[in-house]
């Protein structure tokens, strides 16, 4: 492990990995992407779908799986290329959004597009679908308002949304057990990572974790109410 000065984030450039093992470093920048912010809501809705088939409506299996590539189309594949647009216009300096400024465009661009998934998706999708979108987009929303006063994790934030989506499963199937398990051992494993590379302190990941939860359930019995 490292010590001192260098064990601390460093305002002024990149961040510095906290450990010295090169296979941690690797480990955690892999999981770092497999667990990127942009793919959680697609995942946890394509798990929603596995899990309880039961609750989405009697679609034909095509339109199940266009509103699947939607839901990607406007989670994963726009907010991406608008930061690979920022960042060929100069609006970002690293598109990875280490600093604070760097987050706000990326951070207002996905609002749009995840509050256009929202009110354009779910038409006809179980309340499930809805509190997960709902809660992503206040998720975000909170992200962008505190941006340039304290660097809420973006990875964490999305990666507890899961635990928070199966949280209120367990009102209604009891085998949603064994899935916030696996969530929230998925989350946990993104906070380690996310400390182990320098990106964020203990309070910026644990802020992150309960933005994400409590996120999710707001919306969820926001809706149901």
């Amino acid at each position: 492990m490292k010590s001192g000065a260098s064990m601390k984030q460093h305002s002024g450039g990149k961040p510095q990995p906290r450990t010295r093992s090169r296979i941690l470093v690797i480990f955690s920048r892999i999981a770092s992407f497999i667990f990127h912010p942009f793919f959680m809501i697609t995942i946890a809705a394509f798990a929603l779908y596995k899990f309880v088939p039961s609750s989405f409506p009697d679609h034909s299996s095509h339109a199940i799986n266009m509103f699947f590539i939607n839901l990607a189309l406007f989670t994963i594949v726009f907010p991406f290329l608008s930061v690979v647009l920022f960042r060929k216009l100069h609006l970002i300096s690293d598109a990875k959004m280490h600093e604070p400024k760097d987050r706000i465009y990326p951070l207002l661009t996905a609002l749009i597009f995840y509050t256009s998934a929202y009110w354009f998706l779910t038409k006809g999708m179980p309340l499930l679908i809805h509190s997960l979108l709902l809660g992503s987009c206040l998720s975000i929303f909170l992200l962008f308002i505190v941006t340039n006063s304290y660097k809420v994790s973006v990875h964490t934030t999305a990666a507890a949304m899961v635990p928070g989506v199966c949280i209120v499963l367990l009102a209604g199937y009891e085998k949603a057990t064994a899935l916030l398990l696996f969530a929230s051992l998925a989350a946990i494993i993104v906070g380690i990572v996310r400390w182990l590379l320098g990106a964020h302190t203990i309070g910026q990941i644990l802020l992150g974790y309960l933005t994400g939860i409590f996120t999710q359930l707001g919306a969820y019995y926001y809706l149901r109410s």
